[in-house]
């Protein structure tokens, strides 16, 4: 049976903001990602991705692995994932 959010573990509950601190989209997926248990990214900065860049590389629970193709990226994450049993991300 599921888990209701009454039940989840404290470990597992997303932090809370205090009402007056604002963050960007950005800080707001690192947090996620952190939150998720992810440690490692596979990707390319650039475009539409790149503000996203600034707030992963001021993480110390993340680290980033540049690839050469977006495809690649994809197929990293997965084996990551497969051969850690942890999150891949890309």
């Amino acid at each position: 049976m599921p888990h209701t959010a009454q039940e989840a573990p404290a470990a597992r509950l997303p932090r809370m903001l205090p009402a007056d601190e604002t963050i960007t989209g950005a800080q707001s997926l690192i947090r996620a990602l952190e939150e998720a248990g992810a440690d490692t990214v596979f990707g390319i900065p650039g475009g539409s991705i790149l503000p996203a860049y600034d707030p992963m590389m001021d993480s110390a629970r993340i680290r980033h692995v540049l690839v050469r193709h977006e495809q690649g990226a994809g197929h990293a994450a997965t084996g990551y994932a497969q051969a850690t049993g942890k999150v891949g991300v890309c």
